[in-house]
């Protein structure tokens, strides 16, 4: 994930946002915050146009580019006019790649960019000052979620619409394949990975034009049958959508005391990993029971990367760059060929790389 988030924004769309700062009642508070410090702006408009900006017709203009940037002490925009101009002509395809957000004042375009391409669009009408921001969680409690059928779809239901698209998933989660039971065939159910999978047929998107990559990485496990049963999980969760998902799944020996996963926008925390649901067969069907296994509750936080612009500290969007970077070194040892880290699912080598948050 780059080290700022990418916002393209029309010229007309920063306006109206320069002008609202000027008014009290909209004033932009946490969307100026993150432009200031968490965003690299690239502007619908050529690098001639841009320099001519810097000579404003009107200085108490609110509503002028430069009084703006300059008001706020904003990092000067980047001309992006070609890249709009491929959006527009359908020359080319735009960026989609890592935390990357687009303001345009066309609903049409939007709704290609969020449905086909999995990227945060958004009409620049809509903008408020908590639009970048969102924060869920819960705590749950074996007496008030129940003892059966509470899976993630009646935890994750309400606010699904509400968090950003996404293309690709990244995965830490060390006890992944350590979720286990012992069913009453004595046989292992790998209940991480049943409840992994149960949490993305909630969170995929439902339509895409373009791959989806998914990158899981977890601690070894000594199983002669997990290569076999981490393959048929891959199958299972690729039959989940219409459109084609790419699943990197590698395992390294280092502990990894995270339990994470990381969107295009945010961030999914899961208290004692994805062992949130004990799940055994019954009648060859999976109950979703809610675990305990010693500890009086298991929690779910979800949080969009610019959540709280203002926090002291290491931010979510600080947190995982940290972890993904991490994550990113192993990767690329398993590349090169060196290291601890492998590929436990063969998967073609084109898709190699292509895990658009890490790259």
């Amino acid at each position: 994930m780059q080290p700022k988030v990418k916002i393209y924004i029309e010229k007309s769309s920063l306006e109206i946002i320069a002008q609202n700062s000027s008014n009290p009642k909209l004033y932009f508070r946490n969307v100026i915050e993150i432009f200031r410090k968490y965003a690299d702006i690239y502007l619908d408009t050529t690098a001639n146009d841009l320099n001519m900006m810097q000579n404003p017709k009107d200085l108490n203009d609110p509503g002028d580019i430069f009084t703006f940037i300059q008001g706020y002490g904003l990092s000067w925009p980047n001309a992006a006019n070609d890249k709009f101009d491929a959006l527009r002509n359908n020359t080319n395809q735009m960026d989609i790649n890592g935390n990357v957000i687009y303001i345009l004042n066309n609903i049409t375009e939007i709704k290609k960019f969020r449905e086909k391409y999995g990227v945060w669009a958004i009409l620049d009408k809509d903008v408020h000052d908590d639009i970048f921001g969102f924060s869920f969680g819960k705590s749950l409690n074996l007496e008030k979620v129940g003892k059966t059928n509470n899976g993630w779809i009646n935890i994750l239901s309400p606010i699904t619409n509400d968090l950003p698209p996404s293309n690709s998933f990244v995965l830490s989660d060390g006890q992944l394949l350590f979720n286990n039971n012992i069913d009453k065939n004595k046989q292992k159910c790998y209940c991480g990975l049943e409840n992994l999978k149960e949490l993305l047929s909630i969170i995929l998107p439902n339509t895409l034009d373009v791959p989806f990559y998914l990158l899981i990485m977890c601690n070894k496990i000594d199983d002669p049958q997990m290569v076999g049963i981490i393959s048929k999980w891959v199958k299972d969760v690729q039959k989940l959508r219409k459109f084609e998902i790419v699943i990197e799944f590698f395992t390294t020996s280092k502990t990894l005391h995270s339990r994470d996963l990381y969107a295009n926008n945010y961030r999914i925390e899961v208290d004692r990993g994805f062992y949130v649901f004990k799940l055994n067969k019954v009648n060859n069907s999976v109950t979703n029971i809610v675990n305990r296994d010693g500890a009086s509750f298991n929690k779910i936080d979800i949080k969009t990367y610019l959540s709280a612009p203002f926090d002291k500290g290491d931010t979510i969007l600080d947190i995982a760059l940290t972890e993904l970077d991490s994550i990113k070194g192993k990767y690329n040892k398993f590349l090169k060929n060196t290291g601890d880290p492998k590929i436990i699912v063969a998967i073609d080598p084109k898709y190699y790389s292509k895990n658009r948050i890490l790259f």
